[in-house]
């Protein structure tokens, strides 16, 4: 096995771009260190909410493009110009984290669906209003969506696949997503109180956030920071509730440090999901308690801002870099007394520290769990690898057939001999993947590898347009019990990856990428995964499902020694 060198020694970050509810970027910055809340009352969805200032110039709007999109490019041409990019080089990327982009418009029409709500039409969008030489890459993975792509962006630059990537993080508000959330009773009556003894759930916000990852040194902002390592993994526990043992972000946490050749002792602060609800904070306390990093400075912006979904991970981050630069953790607003049963270093009060990196943390529906190190320093010694062989061991097409979706579907399954009552409760995207898994785990047993060396990566065209439209025939209705949970939690396509990695207590890399053709994209991160030691196995491919039209192709790959 021979060692080899990344091209790329060190990721540099680079300037930024920022707009939330507490305003553009220097307003947000102003806005914590005076404590200001950016959650107000909104008639429109009956609770609190923290909603972007249409009249910002960061918020406005472009012709033929919705409020989702504006703020995208307007955060995306903020960075260019920052940066001075050439926005026709073929060496940057744009990459997208977002849980549902232009999803409002359903509220229009769901047979047809609009162009607008496929996101591979809002990459194509965007690759053309902007001039961009390549199509945006859109990751969407949940509430880790944002912190997921500042880690495949750190991959493409240490690969050499790109000189310059902006990863941008967006969601907006809308009635979808709202009553969505409120069918889980996670939304608090008042502004949430992360960690707190009197938590009581989460508040919504929405938000954009871009942030430039670089090759070159000469085009770093100074002081010079560094993406200095990630990792994505699962908890193989619960779509829609968090591990009770934390070992899942643990595992994040641990694996993250790793490849940043870190320890706990070179750690400033943490910020971590923070999001309010019961589990979600006490499964957080008892992961950075395995870390042994219970006495760290440790905050949550959600109090302030909302909990602002897709673009929570890239926001935050960008929040966490004016922390490292000041060196001052602000204050976790509505905070009063611990609530979690591990000990956590959280404070109504603004707090100091010495060290010159912080670890960002992120959780998500579907078990997935997300962490990312940012320093002052570099910490070159894991830049470099291992370089192995990849081998395909095995590949399954799920069958076309003529009869109506459901039951074909049925019988496919029946066909595996199983007895999983819940099968039949998931949404028809994951039993096309159930059944496809099914089929490609009979032909090779992974019982060889540990729960976190084996990983997912999937993609498709449609995301989880097929749940998406059932939650909006629910709220067109305008039920009095409201919208139904059990449908909600299948409109995020990455919930599809948690379903598999419970069957099979998968706990690695879990991705998901929406494009509008098979491109590979899936294959190819699923390689790099396995080209760098991440990964001992990697189920990846293509899972599309719409209406009646389906196309599953799954590949199992695995790594070997050259």
């Amino acid at each position: 096995m021979e060692r080899k060198m990344d091209k790329v020694k060190q990721v540099y970050i680079g300037h930024d771009s920022l707009i939330t509810s507490l305003g553009d970027k220097m307003q947000t910055f102003s806005a914590l260190e005076r404590g200001d809340c950016g959650l107000v009352y909104n008639e429109d969805y009956k609770m609190i909410v923290g909603s972007i200032n249409r009249t910002l110039p960061l918020a406005v709007l472009h012709e033929g493009c919705s409020f989702f999109e504006s703020l995208v490019i307007n955060n995306i041409l903020s960075v260019i110009d920052s940066s001075k990019l050439i926005i026709t080089d073929d060496r940057l990327l744009v990459i997208l984290s977002t849980t549902k982009g232009n999803i409002e418009r359903l509220a229009e029409s769901i047979d047809p669906v609009p162009n607008d709500a496929f996101l591979g039409n809002t990459a194509l969008k965007l690759q053309n209003y902007i001039g961009l030489s390549n199509l945006p890459l859109v990751v969407s993975n949940a509430c880790i969506s944002g912190v997921s792509a500042l880690i495949i962006a750190r991959e493409l630059i240490l690969q050499g696949t790109y000189d310059d990537i902006i990863v941008v993080g967006c969601d907006t508000l809308s009635q979808f997503i709202t009553e969505g959330f409120a069918s889980f009773k996670s939304i608090s009556a008042k502004p949430c109180k992360p960690y707190d003894k009197n938590r009581d759930g989460l508040s919504l916000g929405e938000a954009c956030g871009a942030i430039l990852i670089i090759s070159n040194k000469s085009n770093a902002r100074h002081p010079y920071l560094y993406l200095n390592g990630g990792a994505i993994t699962n908890d193989a526990n619960h779509i829609s509730g968090p591990s009770r043992t934390g070992d899942g972000l643990y595992f994040a946490i641990e694996r993250a440090l790793k490849e940043a050749d870190m320890n706990k002792n070179d750690i400033g602060f943490i910020n971590a999901h923070g999001t309010s609800t019961v589990y979600n904070d006490e499964m957080e306390s008892k992961a950075i308690a395995l870390a042994e990093l219970s006495d760290k400075p440790i905050n949550s912006f959600k109090s302030y801002i909302g909990h602002t979904l897709g673009a929570s991970g890239v926001v935050e981050t960008i929040l966490c870099i004016h922390e490292l630069l000041i060196k001052k953790v602000y204050a976790t607003l509505g905070f009063e007394e611990l609530g979690t049963s591990c000990p956590m270093n959280v404070s109504s009060n603004h707090q100091v520290f010495s060290k010159s990196a912080f670890l960002k943390t992120a959780s998500g529906f579907g078990g997935c769990n997300a962490a990312i190190v940012v320093s002052m320093e570099s910490y070159p010694v894991n830049r470099s690898f291992y370089e192995y062989s990849v081998k395909e061991v095995c590949n399954y097409t799920l069958p076309k057939s003529n009869l109506p979706f459901p039951e074909f579907i049925r019988t496919e399954y029946k066909k595996l001999d199983e007895n999983n009552m819940k099968f039949y409760k998931m949404s028809d995207l994951c039993k096309a993947a159930y059944v496809s898994m099914a089929n490609l785990m009979k032909q090779y047993s992974l019982e060889q590898y540990l729960s976190e060396d084996i990983s997912i990566v999937l993609a498709n065209k449609s995301s989880s347009l097929d749940a998406d439209i059932e939650h909006q025939k629910i709220i067109d209705k305008h039920l009095k019990e409201g919208a139904s949970p059990a449908i909600f939690v299948y409109t995020l396509p990455n919930v599809v990856n948690g379903e598999l990695c419970i069957r099979y207590k998968i706990k690695g890399n879990n991705t998901f990428f929406v494009e509008n053709d098979d491109k590979g994209t899936a294959k190819k991160y699923a390689i790099r995964l396995l080209e760098t030691g991440k990964a001992h196995a990697v189920i990846c491919g293509w899972c599309e499902k719409l209406y009646e039209n389906y196309d599953v192709k799954l590949k199992l790959l695995i790594r070997e020694n050259k």
